[in-house]
């Protein structure tokens, strides 16, 4: 009896290590082949695939969305690059598009400059504006107008952001910095404009990142079940130097200049903030140690909220663990 039901499980895990198979490769190969300008997807100079996993890099969550603007839902940003005017000024999608921004949701619009004229959203804007706020970076500008409970920002220079432009630009800059305004959960690249397009969200979409999770581990789990004793899985032996391809070098520089603008701040936040809570105590007593350590917290503060130099952030450091020494407190 037990042997027989080892081999229906033997059967059982190769059916599935099929199924997951057949999974995975509709996961990954759900769009192959040659793809249409300004899509995320391209590594093309004309695609905006290095502005996808920059994104990426700089801690968003980054995502596609190939279905029209009926199926939108509230949880992030949308980014839509040069759509197409035919497919972008669609009835459906005009009342659609619109009453989701209406609801409060975030819009990046980058348009050709050339089309502006043909989109119907700037009459939209020019009716409904109730505010807006132009913002400078470099040579791209930047207009926010709210619409209800809701934004647009349009940004210019669009073709700065093409691959074979952006490392040389302003661009992935001031995207990034709208990102930082906005704070958005997700950000979602509009590829439906770009005639990749579906008529629905399918089950992946619908499962979303937890479930395509689920489903990538359970399929990972049985290939470690059914190759158990084959080679490691990950890097073969002869893959001895990473893919050096051209978007990857672009986000990496990129992310490595903004990282460096940002590091230095949050090491010390992080410091003061686990600083404030172990002497909370100690800091509201009066005393002339009590009144120094209260002097550095307001220099560490300024120095979080206005930026400085390294040598001003390794001088605050150690000043706050001379502090901890000198003050001796039970944590």
């Amino acid at each position: 009896m037990a042997l027989k039901f080892k081999e229906l499980l033997k059967y059982m895990l190769i059916v599935i290590l099929f199924m997951s198979a057949g999974l995975i490769l509709y996961i990954f190969t759900s769009y192959k082949g040659d793809f249409p300008e300004y899509s995320t997807y391209s590594t093309e100079e004309s695609g905006i695939k290095a502005l996808y996993l920059l994104t990426r890099r700089m801690g968003f969550i980054a995502e596609r969305i190939h279905y029209p603007a009926m199926f939108l839902d509230g949880d992030y940003t949308m980014v839509v690059y040069r759509p197409d005017p035919d497919v972008f000024n669609d009835e459906s999608e005009k009342e659609n598009l619109k009453e989701w921004i209406l609801k409060g949701n975030n819009l990046i619009l980058i348009p050709d400059e050339e089309s502006l004229d043909f989109l119907w959203i700037f009459d939209a804007i020019s009716e409904l504006k109730q505010r807006h706020e132009v913002i400078n970076i470099g040579n791209v500008t930047i207009t926010e107008y709210g619409l209800s409970k809701g934004s647009v920002y349009a940004m210019d220079q669009s073709l700065d952001f093409l691959n074979s432009a952006i490392k040389r630009s302003d661009a992935a800059v001031a995207f990034i910095r709208v990102l930082e305004r906005i704070k958005p959960e997700r950000v979602v690249f509009n590829e439906y404009y770009h005639h990749m397009q579906k008529p629905a969200p399918g089950i992946l979409e619908l499962t979303g990142i937890p479930g395509q999770l689920v489903l990538i581990q359970v399929s990972l789990a049985v290939i470690l079940v059914v190759a158990r004793g084959w080679n490691p899985f990950g890097r073969t032996r002869c893959e001895k130097k990473p893919d050096k391809r051209p978007e990857n070098e672009v986000i990496t520089a990129l992310s490595g200049l903004y990282m460096r603008m940002r590091a230095y701040p949050l090491v010390l936040a992080n410091y003061y903030g686990y600083f404030i809570k172990k002497y909370e105590r100690f800091l509201n007593l009066p005393g002339t140690l009590q009144d120094e350590t209260r002097g550095t917290l307001y220099h560490c503060r300024k120095y979080i909220e206005q930026g400085g130099k390294r040598n001003e952030l390794l001088k605050l450091i150690r000043k706050l663990e001379n502090l901890e020494e000198r003050i001796g407190y039970p944590a």
